[in-house]
């Protein structure tokens, strides 16, 4: 039901938390979803990986996330409690040609 806003308000990134869990899925329609839910109670096997939508995803320990917006770009780092980095990687912002 968001997509369609999310497309026509040229958003980029999606950050949601109620899963407990991360999980960072493929783009879709050139945005890039984060569930950044794994700061709390774990939810481990939680992650469907059926649907081919994921990109990466860690369900076994503790984690957060620390992004920096730079320009058009945000670098995102997500650690693990123990202080393993678990996924990191750069989204750029989306641009609608007219």
């Amino acid at each position: 039901m968001l997509e369609p806003l999310f497309v026509k308000y040229n958003v980029s990134v999606v950050l949601n938390g109620h899963d407990h869990f991360y999980e960072r899925l493929k783009p879709q329609k050139d945005i890039a979803y984060f569930v950044v839910g794994s700061g709390g109670q774990l939810r481990k096997g939680n992650i469907d990986q059926g649907t081919g939508l994921t990109a990466k995803g860690f369900d076994t320990d503790l984690a957060f996330m620390a992004a920096e917006i730079a320009g058009d770009e945000m670098y995102f780092n997500v650690i693990s409690r123990v202080g393993q980095t678990v996924d990191s990687g750069v989204v750029k912002r989306r641009i609608i040609t007219p």
